[in-house]
């Protein structure tokens, strides 16, 4: 399999674009080197002056690696136990590993398998201190726990540096400059976040959820979507959709379609409009959408059910 590797380089100044594939490489090229090249050829690299971001499909086993700049891992699912500065660890998936330069770390051989979904990142140390200090006013970063808690804030500039460097190389570079930064923030700031942090943040989550279901509850017969609720909330349609199914367990439009149904059900019991009333009333495009809906949540017709009542 050819090596995936995204960098920052200008698309269409193949000179200016081979210096920067080379200065790009050279700034992480202890790391790469650690890497074998089995498993960096089946791994994607978006690299920038200061990030690397990799996506493997394996980790790299019993192999002691020192991190000579700030190293994070995001796990998308359960990785294998690994040594860090010689202590065991195990880490649950969700998790976001926070390694400090000068770090070692040697992830076990796990006997079913060692593949695992997860994203790993690393950061200039110089670059990081001096976010640290201009952005916390710390002078050197201190990670009290290496397993921490990661939000979808981070998430989103995450796939916001990978989308940059996929789609303009560095044709932008103040563009590009402003995402590190963003990036490294999002990272300390997880890395950092106490408990009290944590909470406030779902407390405000808890916020944004409970707007956002008294303004479906608001406007579910008109034709509102994601988009309408997000401006409503001040949230990302990708923001929104995670915090609101961890949440709820619902995704917003399958909370919405519970609540045309719900509604549905009322008016089809009164028996006061026509099904094709009722369906504009709840919001369906007309009385086959509400049909067709019903039916799969409810398991019987709307006029089956205006029936079964009618006859009570």
């Amino acid at each position: 399999m050819n090596q995936k590797r995204y960098f920052c380089c200008p698309p269409d100044n193949k000179t200016e674009g081979k210096n920067c594939v080379i200065n790009m490489k050279q700034n992480f090229r202890c790391f790469i080197k650690k890497i074998p090249d089995k498993i960096h050829s089946q791994t994607k690299t978006f690299m920038s002056e200061n990030i690397a971001m990799f996506k493997p499909e394996k980790f790299v086993t019993n192999q002691v690696m020192c991190m000579d700049d700030y190293h994070f891992i995001i796990l998308h699912s359960k990785p294998p136990k690994a040594i860090i500065n010689g202590s065991s660890y195990s880490f649950k998936k969700g998790s976001l590993i926070s390694l400090e330069s000068g770090t070692s770390i040697n992830v076990l051989v796990n006997e079913k398998s060692n593949t695992c979904k997860y994203i790993s990142i690393s950061v200039k140390k110089d670059f990081m201190d001096r976010i640290g200090l201009e952005s916390f006013g710390v002078e050197k970063l201190k990670f009290e726990k290496f397993e921490n808690q990661y939000d979808n804030y981070l998430l989103d500039a995450i796939n916001s540096f990978e989308h940059e460097i996929l789609a303009y190389g560095n044709s932008a570079s103040l563009m590009l400059k402003s995402l590190e930064t963003q990036l490294a923030i999002l990272l300390i700031r997880n890395s950092l976040a106490d408990n009290t942090f944590l909470d406030k943040r779902n407390e405000l989550y808890d916020d944004y959820i409970k707007k956002s279901i008294i303004y479906m509850h608001k406007y579910y017969s008109g034709n509102i979507t994601i988009d309408d609720i997000c401006r409503e909330v001040y949230l990302s349609p990708s923001h929104f959709k995670r915090a609101f199914k961890n949440k709820t367990g619902n995704t917003p439009y399958q909370f919405l379609t519970e609540i045309r149904i719900d509604k549905a059900k009322e008016m089809l019991k009164n028996k006061e409009c026509t099904i094709h009333e009722v369906a504009r009333l709840c919001g369906f495009v007309n009385s086959g959408s509400l049909s067709a809906v019903f039916k799969k949540h409810i398991g019987i017709s709307p006029s089956e059910y205006r029936k079964v009542y009618s006859e009570k």
